[in-house]
């Protein structure tokens, strides 16, 4: 068995993973019965889907087709149009190239349960409001029976509409409700020119899981009967999201593809977390080592030492405590000697030749390492005397 153990811990982890996805997804095929949400496409087997109007159509020998493309290129042949439940908003030119259809003889079945008010520019309502027709809620209706004869009444006693969702006649010419309540018309139909608008505010009248409740498969069968001869029936499915450029994304939604993605995904992230996990405490970085001060000196001394430098070290000691007793004293640089060190004395309280003996080295100071460092233990007195004037300092001899 090769592999590290993190690699083994990784790939258990994916395998329960993917198993636990490929349990839920199949779950969720088992149950046909389950929508997120109503879909009256007719490729839609389930509930809510009209699948079965549209082959039961086909099989009694209608001339039935799906129609995926915008209102605006209906084909002037056509003699029908299903748009059962549009989920895909109706544009403003579409609504006026399907008033200019029906008004050409063709007959629009608008099955639209939307409610809603128009904002200019961004949604121009439920389609049914451009002819005249608002939808608004107004409670789950009982069974209905027609208002008036009518050929596409003809055997049919009851509708059962589930849907809250009514027709208010906002422009009530040439409106004909077949079928309603007090809370406003299910069924209304419009003579348009030479054509029919027949709105209905349930779509699910038509869905497979009702089409045989009450006289709902006989109303349907009245108005495809009505005009079915004069062309072919087009079943609108470009506003379910098919046809156009949505075909491929609606046919990849439909399909395994998200659901892959989605464990690739998955499995990248997992590899990426296996891969940044700590299994143990961090580990410092590794740093130089480096010298403390008094090192530095010692090191500095050492050299001096050995290139017999005792007189540079006793000048650079005497720069140094001329520069500090200027600065403290108020003075210039490059004051003489006997001036800044009588000022120094009055200061300190101490004897002038004192102070000398430490501006200026002697022979003592450079003659041996003993001197100079009893020199430079009398200049760091005379500095701390500086910071600490109580302090004494201990002054070399000349």
């Amino acid at each position: 068995m090769t592999g590290s153990r993190r690699e083994w811990i990784v790939l258990a982890v994916l395998l329960a993973v993917m198993v636990a996805a490929a349990a839920f997804l199949g779950a969720q095929g088992g149950d046909d019965a389950a929508e997120p949400r109503p879909n009256p496409s007719s490729y839609n087997a389930m509930g809510s889907g009209t699948k079965g109007l549209f082959l039961w159509l086909q099989a009694l020998g209608f001339r039935v087709r799906r129609w995926e493309q915008p209102f605006t290129r209906l084909p002037a042949e056509s003699a029908l149009l299903l748009v059962l439940g549009p989920g895909r908003q109706v544009d403003e030119s579409e609504l006026k190239a399907l008033e200019r259809w029906v008004m050409g003889g063709g007959t629009a079945v608008l099955a639209d349960d939307g409610v809603g008010v128009p904002i200019p520019g961004v949604w121009p309502g439920p389609p049914a409001l451009a002819f005249g027709l608002r939808g608004r809620y107004a409670g789950k209706p009982g069974e209905l029976h027609p208002a008036f004869p009518s050929p596409y009444a003809r055997g049919v006693e009851t509708i059962a509409p589930t849907g809250p969702a009514r027709f208010e006649r906002i422009k009530p010419e040439g409106w004909a409700p077949l079928f309603g309540d007090a809370g406003g018309d299910v069924v209304g139909i419009r003579r348009l020119g030479r054509g029919t608008l027949i709105a209905i505010s349930d779509p699910g009248l038509f869905s497979n899981a009702r089409i045989e409740t009450a006289d709902h498969a006989r109303l349907i069968l009245n108005i495809v009967r009505g005009d079915a001869g004069r062309g072919p029936i087009l079943v609108d499915e470009f506003h379910h999201g098919h046809g156009g450029q949505d075909a491929f994304m609606a046919y990849l939604r439909k399909s395994a593809a998200p659901w892959m993605l989605a464990q690739g995904v998955l499995v990248f992230l997992l590899l990426v977390l296996a891969r940044g996990t700590r299994f143990g405490p961090p580990i410092p970085l590794a740093t130089g080592a480096r010298a403390s001060s008094l090192e530095y000196v010692a090191a500095l001394g050492d050299l001096h030492r050995r290139a017999r430098a005792r007189r540079l070290a006793a000048e650079t000691l005497a720069a140094s405590l001329r520069s500090g007793l200027a600065e403290a004293l108020g003075g210039r640089a490059g004051e003489e000697l006997a001036r800044l060190a009588a000022r120094a004395a009055k200061r300190l309280h101490l004897r002038e030749g004192q102070i000398r003996a430490c501006l200026r080295p002697g022979a003592k100071a450079v003659g041996s390492d003993e001197g100079l460092v009893q020199y430079a233990r009398g200049v760091y007195a005379l500095e701390r005397r500086l910071r600490h004037p109580r302090v004494a300092p201990e002054v070399p001899r000349a």
